[in-house]
């Protein structure tokens, strides 16, 4: 077991992230191709990956999902370590707050990786501004969406797994030579 508590955190955010994103882009899948209507699916169940397995099969869109979810992983892996090795000891306010910033970020930027890569598999031409401009919208900010709406229960994860880490606030001891008086034998005013 990894003893470093910002490490162990890092890994069970990758981890909740990662299995969350595909699970996600599994529901918007099988919800699609029941006929779900576009307006609640797309308001409570994004899907920041971009699901490419479907009956037809397109290699760059594949590509596209794992290099998303790849970016996903990788980037809440980092920026929750860095938030939790950051944070004092008994915060765990921060480390939610921050952690569920640390995934939407991470989002955000998969998402942006990913918007160049799926205009190439949509063939969506980029020399019009009314036609790129709309597309780099909704290609960079719907893993943003995804990770505002659903990063918080990671977050929440993190934050008691930093509370219940066992680090505690340390509190400095004063130096006989300071000129603080100390308890003890030694002390002058005994």
């Amino acid at each position: 077991m990894n003893r470093d508590p910002a490490g162990r955190a890092a890994i069970i955010a990758a981890i909740m992230v990662g299995a969350g994103a595909l699970l996600s882009g599994l529901l918007n899948f099988f919800m699609l191709i029941s006929n779900v209507p576009a307006i609640p699916r797309s308001y409570f169940l994004q899907d920041p990956i971009g699901w490419a397995l479907t009956p037809r099969f397109r290699p760059m869109a594949v590509v596209a999902m794992f290099v998303a979810l790849l970016l996903l992983v990788g980037l809440t892996w980092l920026f929750v370590r860095m938030v939790v090795r950051t944070a004092l000891p008994g915060r765990a306010a921060a480390v939610f707050f921050g952690a569920w910033g640390a995934i939407i970020v991470a989002g955000w930027i998969s998402g942006l990786v990913r918007m160049p890569l799926m205009m190439a598999v949509l063939r969506i031409p980029t020399d019009r501004i009314e036609s790129f401009g709309p597309q780099l919208l909704q290609f960079s900010t719907v893993g943003a969406t995804w990770a505002l709406g659903w990063g918080w229960v990671t977050a929440l994860v993190i934050a008691m797994v930093h509370r219940s880490s066992g680090a505690r606030i340390v509190r400095p001891v004063a130096h006989p030579s300071a000129g603080y008086p100390t308890a003890g034998p030694s002390s002058p005013g005994m």
